[in-house]
């Protein structure tokens, strides 16, 4: 089966290392008179005889005859609250790869490298979570290689609490030690859908929301991703369950995309053409994509944006968004 249960199977492509939620067929005669039940966790494996579910239990085996239904479920909470403020940062770091999906991809150990034909530095770079099952120095090393005869420089996705000091990662460190360098903070920002859904605008707006990039949306979209639009066209199509919101009348306003997770839903690329900005354009595109989520029932939303661009900033954190945390691109 490999790595992912395509829907061919189930009705979700459940992948290995998210968690999810096994409805297994209990055998007769069992002695709590139940038919069913689940088993939640982290996937551990799908092969030809079945899959394998890190439960609070313990380790659990399900064969492929007893499974009636999977999905992928949110990340579990480090400790009480709403789910947007209390998602641990490892899990919401694998989660944003849904939104920006690589092109190329190889897991070395628990890192994923990533390659989207230099377009955009998410897509372009090392996740570097959990043990590469190597020294700094090696994974580097392989890491370099690896971006090599691919053409692009190799970039290290470092994340962090809220001003964390990059320093202290031993990547960063190794980096460093070559004479590599930092990039300028990123902050992901989350908020809870409902709260921004009930957002009105005081301007009045028809947005298009469509589950493909339409001419109009394409129109609107910023100068980087038009520049860059066959490649940007062929990450697009890797999103699994995306929505394209586009702000126009007779001519494009402003766009936006959406990227559903389980329980999730990301905020990608707003862009409001240059005419147009500062006229509260940002702001209803923001609060028509949260109810688009919220109809879903969707609860949390995240985006991403550069630490210094304080305009953006001012305007999700008016909107109900704080930062969650901060990553860095270390590259050689």
């Amino acid at each position: 089966m490999g790595d992912e249960l395509t829907k061919s199977h189930l009705p979700w492509p459940v992948r290995v290392g998210r968690r999810v939620a096994v409805r297994r067929r209990l055998r007769p005669g069992d002695p709590t008179g139940a038919v069913f039940t689940d088993v939640t966790g982290e996937l551990l494996c799908a092969d030809g005889s079945g899959v394998e579910v890190d439960s609070r239990h313990g380790r659990v085996r399900v064969e492929w005859a007893d499974v009636v239904a999977a999905k992928e479920i949110p990340p579990k909470a480090s400790r009480r609250g709403h789910p947007h403020r209390t998602v641990p940062i490892d899990d919401l770091q694998r989660l944003m790869v849904d939104g920006l999906p690589p092109l190329t991809s190889e897991h070395l150990g628990d890192w994923l490298l990533r390659s989207a034909e230099g377009f955009t530095g998410r897509g372009n770079s090392v996740l570097a979570l959990g043990d590469s099952g190597f020294s700094p120095s090696d994974a580097v090393d392989r890491c370099v290689g690896w971006y090599a005869r691919l053409g692009l420089p190799a970039l290290f996705q470092i994340a962090g609490p809220v001003g964390f000091d990059p320093s202290d990662h031993p990547v960063v460190a190794e980096i460093d030690r070559r004479g590599g360098r930092c990039s300028p903070r990123v902050a992901v920002m989350t908020a809870a859908v409902r709260e921004i859904a009930l957002t009105r605008s005081a301007i009045g707006v028809t947005v298009d929301a469509t589950t493909r990039p339409t001419d109009q949306w394409w129109r609107a979209a910023s100068p980087r991703t038009i520049d860059r639009r066959t490649v940007a066209a062929r990450v697009l199509a890797g999103v699994e369950d995306g929505r394209y919101l586009t702000l126009s009348d007779t001519a494009p306003r402003a766009n936006t995309r959406l990227a559903y997770s389980p329980g999730w839903v990301g905020l990608f690329d707003l862009h409001v053409a240059e005419a147009f900005r500062g006229k509260g354009f940002g702001r209803a595109l923001v609060g028509a994509a949260a109810r688009e989520a919220d109809r879903r029932g969707v609860r949390s939303m995240y985006l991403q944006v550069s630490s210094d661009n304080a305009p953006a900033i001012g305007l999700y954190e008016s909107l109900g968004f704080s930062t969650h945390h901060e990553y860095i691109y270390a590259r050689l």
